[in-house]
């Protein structure tokens, strides 16, 4: 509003809708759900993603998956990824179990450690404020943030995974990449104990 130090810049198109958020909407990173995405050359991309802006994303998903011993990686597997519906894509569950994929807290300490730099790398096209802001929210629930790969979706099944995410009870950021990159992300504050109105 003019006077106050509250703002809200939304740009949208095709392949974007990038907020920066000036304090307009209270407890949601970015002022809401955004979308990113890029085709590289050509709208079926091959299996390393030449000249994709947003696949060292992945790449650097994968090495935590490269972390993973035998069980682990049959824990973090699963069959499909989320359905783009709109809103619903990116809808929070509250949920600390049930989520696609392993849990971060059951990870070893340097397993965890290269998850944050996943989320370093997710945050890192963002403004200073908003990768703060971001932060703030996800590191209350670090430990129940759980990490999947999706067999579907594999380009040239060399088990390179392009479709993941990272899900928390108030928190997805999914990653589709195939057939070229487009990524959902929500990430909003933990609701405060004893609030009916949010998700526990």
């Amino acid at each position: 509003a003019p006077g106050t130090p509250q703002f809200e810049f939304v740009f949208t198109g095709r392949h974007c809708t990038r907020r920066c958020d000036g304090n307009s909407v209270a407890g949601a990173a970015f002022g809401g759900p955004i979308f990113y995405g890029h085709a590289a050359g050509s709208f079926n991309e091959g299996p390393t993603h030449e000249g994709n802006a947003y696949w060292f994303q992945a790449k650097r998903a994968n090495e935590v998956f490269e972390m993973l011993d035998g069980k682990q990686r049959e824990i973090a597997m699963a069959e499909e990824g989320r359905e783009e519906r709109g809103r619903k894509t990116v809808e929070l569950t509250g949920k600390t179990e049930g989520l696609d994929g392993i849990r971060v807290g059951d990870l070893s300490k340097d397993q965890q450690d290269h998850v944050r730099k996943v989320l370093a790398d997710l945050l890192s096209p963002f403004r200073k404020e908003d990768r703060e802001e971001s932060m703030k929210y996800v590191e209350p629930q670090f430990n129940d943030l759980h990490l999947a790969f999706y067999k579907k979706g594999d380009i040239g099944n060399d088990k390179v995974w392009d479709v993941w995410q990272v899900e928390g009870p108030n928190m997805v950021w999914h990653f589709r990449g195939a057939p070229h990159v487009h990524t959902w992300v929500n990430i909003e504050a933990p609701p405060e104990k004893g609030d009916p109105f949010k998700a526990a």
